[in-house]
């Protein structure tokens, strides 16, 4: 073989494996990609997107009476965070507490979890089904929104109470958890914008309830003065979210009833296999009950101890238990 012919033979050699390896190596980037995007139910290339409005009032095309959370705001208050133990033996996060006498906080003070049972049968759905976010009504100190968060599931979290969602802040930060959170300074009520006392409990510092009593004239500055919405004004957020699939967990001290009474579009819009709802207080005004309960069950929703077995709905509802399930998943899928 000639020289000129020898030398472009060995070239063309090194140029189709050069090309070859080239193309194995975009493969493997491509593959990685498209996992990175659709592992743990949440988009990546959707980041810059929600970024650019979980910290911004002036994006969000909502009411200007909702109080979104700006969740890279400065810390000045000094609060006590604890590390989690593991859910399901691998996740863990931070909580920040109040005082030890805090019914919540308490369980953090003694190396436990807060509703630690409940915790586990909700968020199994979250191991089952990826692409689920969770919308935690009353989330007091952070339970649910941290643990959902830190399992990369995307959470729009309402809690009115000032001395709880700034703990809920520190530890979305500890955790640079930022992206994965919106978080709502409001009281869930049948009305819009309207300025609210809430009740105040010594050994369940962060667990108000809200009088209804009317309006009050005190100052914002008061921790216990709130500012109300309704669940509808949600809808803009969940739309900017492109999501359509979440899980419901309420928790307000009796006021549950106002998301529904207030949140027919949304409830309407999503798909919610699952609400998991306080029903200790709820459960004493019967026609509150009442209406809650034929609400749900004129869309198909089962009321269940544990997502699996059915509440014995003959006993009076004063007899059900203190929290439900509400759930319309095929109960073989889950159970």
């Amino acid at each position: 073989m000639a020289p000129t012919q020898y030398l472009l033979s060995s070239f063309l050699r090194k140029f189709e494996t050069s090309y070859f390896v080239w193309c194995f190596s975009a493969g493997i980037i491509f593959f990685l990609i498209v996992c990175l995007k659709y592992s743990f139910g949440y988009d990546a290339f959707r980041h810059n997107q929600l970024k650019s409005y979980i910290s911004s009032n002036s994006e969000i095309g909502t009411s200007h009476e909702l109080n979104i959370i700006d969740l890279n705001i400065r810390i000045v208050e000094n609060f006590t965070c604890f590390k989690t133990n593991r859910l399901f033996q691998v996740i863990r996060t931070t909580i920040c507490v109040h005082n030890r006498t805090d019914f919540v906080s308490a369980y953090y003070y003694g190396s436990s979890i807060y509703e630690q049972d409940a915790l586990h049968l909700l968020f199994r759905i979250f191991l089952k089904y990826q692409h689920l976010g969770l919308i935690d009504v009353g989330a007091n100190i952070g339970t649910y929104t941290m643990f959902a968060a830190a399992m990369n599931h995307f959470v729009i979290a309402i809690e009115c109470f000032r001395p709880n969602y700034m703990r809920i802040v520190k530890a979305i930060q500890m955790e640079k958890l930022q992206k994965n959170v919106i978080l709502i300074g409001n009281a869930l009520y049948s009305q819009l914008g309207l300025k609210l006392s809430l009740s105040q409990d010594p050994i369940n510092i962060g667990g108000q309830a809200i009088y209804d009593s009317g309006p009050t004239n005190k100052s914002f500055d008061n921790p216990y003065v709130v500012k109300t919405m309704r669940f509808d004004d949600l809808l803009p957020i969940i739309k900017q979210t492109k999501m359509r699939s979440f899980l419901l967990k309420a928790d307000i001290e009796g006021s549950e009833y106002h998301i529904f009474e207030s949140g027919k579009q949304v409830l309407d819009y999503l798909d919610i296999p699952i609400i998991f709802m306080e029903w200790d207080k709820i459960r004493y005004h019967k026609a509150r009950a009442t209406n809650i309960i034929d609400f749900l069950t004129t869309r198909q929703y089962i009321a269940t101890i544990d997502t699996c077995k059915q509440v014995n709905v003959t006993v009076p509802i004063e007899q059900w238990p203190v929290n439900i399930f509400w759930t319309k998943l095929n109960v073989s899928e889950i159970c």
